[in-house]
């Protein structure tokens, strides 16, 4: 009888994990999440790992060779309770699968967000983010001399409250 398993993996080493265990036969599942963040000033959408350092394996649990799964690249060792290694319901792999964790989760402000300003002009001026301006930029709208004035400021100088 197949069941699910769950291994830890060392750092950042998911996708290595997979691959080579996925070159060895053995069915590998671990959820991604995309998400968009500014990297060096720039929007650029990532995919991680829905748990990290984790990942769900399954093979036959009587037969199986954990001896091989254990010392594969990537990982470092099964997720267990005493003697036993953890089984994970085929319900919730199941579950998982069928939820599209597609989603975008951002860390980019949106419109009406308060946000600081740290460059050389402005250092640790509050304004309120207002829209994209390009790849690199974004327009804040500024309190000078009790006027709102829009700015465009590189996407770096942005800090989130």
């Amino acid at each position: 009888m197949e069941s699910w398993y769950l291994v830890t993996c060392k750092s950042r080493q998911e996708e290595r994990a997979a691959t080579n265990l996925l070159n060895q036969g053995i069915e590998v599942f671990y959820p991604k999440l995309t998400i968009e963040k500014l990297v060096k000033g720039r929007r650029t959408i990532k995919q991680s790992a829905l748990f990290p350092n984790y990942l769900f394996v399954c093979f036959e649990s009587q037969n199986g060779n954990f001896f091989a799964v254990k010392n594969t690249r990537g990982i470092s060792g099964f997720v267990s309770y005493g003697p036993n290694y953890q089984i994970v319901p085929t319900e919730l792999i199941e579950q998982l699968k069928s939820e599209r964790l597609q989603t975008t989760s951002s860390t980019i402000p949106k419109t009406g967000d308060v946000v600081s300003v740290n460059n050389y002009s402005f250092n640790n001026i509050k304004a309120i983010y207002k829209e994209p301006d390009g790849d690199m930029r974004s327009i804040l709208l500024i309190n000078l001399l009790n006027k709102q004035v829009e700015m465009s400021v590189d996407n770096k100088d942005i800090n989130q409250y």
